[in-house]
C-alpha cells in the first residue's frame, strides 16, 4: 500500500509528505492510503498547485491526506480566481452609456497629504 501511494507522483515533496503521513498516522495507514487514492489518483491534478499544497502542509505539520486535499482545493480556487481577475483587467473598459454624463471628480495632489504627514512628524518628534 505504502509503495503504491509513494509512486502516485514523482516529486520529492510528495514522497516527503507521504512518509511523514505514514509516520504520523501508523494506526491509520490503511485509512490514509484510501484517502490518498480517492483524492489524488486518476484525477486531473495540477502539479504546481499540488507542490504548493504539499509545501504548505509540510511546513505547517499537517500531514493528513484530508488536509492536503483541502489545501490543494484552496490553492486551486485561489489560482482560478486570480486568473479571472487578470482576464477582467485585460478586458476593455466599456464606454459610458447612461442618460447623464458622469461627474467629474477632482483629485488632490499627493503633495497636500505629504505636507500633512511632514507637519505631523514634526509635531511628534
Amino acid at each position: 500500500m505504502k509503495t503504491s501511494v509513494l509512486q502516485m507522483f514523482e516529486g520529492e515533496n510528495w514522497k516527503r509528505f507521504s512518509k511523514r503521513n505514514f509516520k504520523t498516522f501508523p494506526r491509520y495507514t490503511r485509512d490514509q492510503y484510501l484517502e490518498g487514492k480517492r483524492y489524488f489518483e486518476d484525477k486531473d491534478i495540477k502539479m504546481e498547485i499540488l507542490d504548493r499544497a504539499l509545501l504548505f502542509c509540510l511546513e505547517n505539520d499537517t500531514p493528513s491526506f484530508a488536509n492536503l486535499k483541502d489545501t490543494y482545493a484552496y490553492f486551486k480556487r485561489k489560482q482560478e480566481r486570480s486568473r479571472t481577475i487578470w482576464k477582467e483587467r485585460e478586458a476593455p473598459v466599456p464606454q459610458y452609456q447612461g442618460e447623464h454624463p458622469p461627474f467629474k471628480v477632482s483629485q488632490r495632489s499627493l503633495s497636500v497629504y505629504q505636507g500633512l504627514i511632514r507637519k505631523r512628524e514634526g509635531a511628534v518628534v
